[in-house]
């Protein structure tokens, strides 16, 4: 059941084998030989078993692992979009008050999961002419299994830029899932 300790079960497994053949071969007490070389060959085949269970619990953890990471650093924004997080962009709004202009673009997040799970969403705003124009981010914290929260995003917009966010269109850039 150890897998380093396994492999000397397996050692052991083939002396015995081996000594098992000899005393066929010599025609010592048949009975006890035949026994104690089905018993070691069975003991070697468990062996095997394990060590091929073993390989695959560290390949799957591997996967498992490799598959944790993309979804921290983003390279699973595709995979996560489709099947863990909905972005639904609102119209990007501009209130202009006498001293001050606020800005935003509501944006609904929804969380598909089954279970909790907290977002990082890079979000970019591009010209008609498809030049970035600005990027922003979106930091969702615990969001429950099938949940939706609404954020706002280009809340600082400069009054020079203003012309430009009121035509641009906005995308997702990259989703980190953890």
């Amino acid at each position: 059941m150890i897998p380093i300790i396994n492999n000397a079960a397996f050692v052991l497994g083939l002396i015995g084998a081996l000594l098992g053949i000899v005393c066929l071969i010599k025609r010592a007490s048949k009975t006890t030989a035949a026994v104690g070389l089905i018993l070691c060959v069975c003991a070697m085949g468990i062996t095997l078993l394990m060590q091929d269970s073993f390989s695959k619990a560290l390949d799957d953890a591997s996967s498992d692992l490799e598959t944790a990471f993309d979804d921290l650093d983003g390279s699973n924004t595709d995979k996560l979009l489709q099947n863990s997080i909905g972005v639904e962009f609102e119209n990007f709004v501009v209130d202009k008050d006498t001293y001050w202009t606020n800005t935003k673009l509501p944006v609904k997040i929804t969380n598909k999961e089954k279970e909790t799970k907290s977002f990082s969403v890079h979000v970019e705003a591009k010209d008609p002419s498809g030049n970035r124009i600005g990027d922003d981010y979106i930091y969702v914290n615990d969001l429950g299994a099938n949940q939706s929260q609404m954020f706002d995003c280009f809340t600082y917009i400069s009054s020079d830029d203003l012309a430009k966010y009121e035509t641009a269109t906005f995308s997702v850039v990259e989703v980190s899932m953890y």
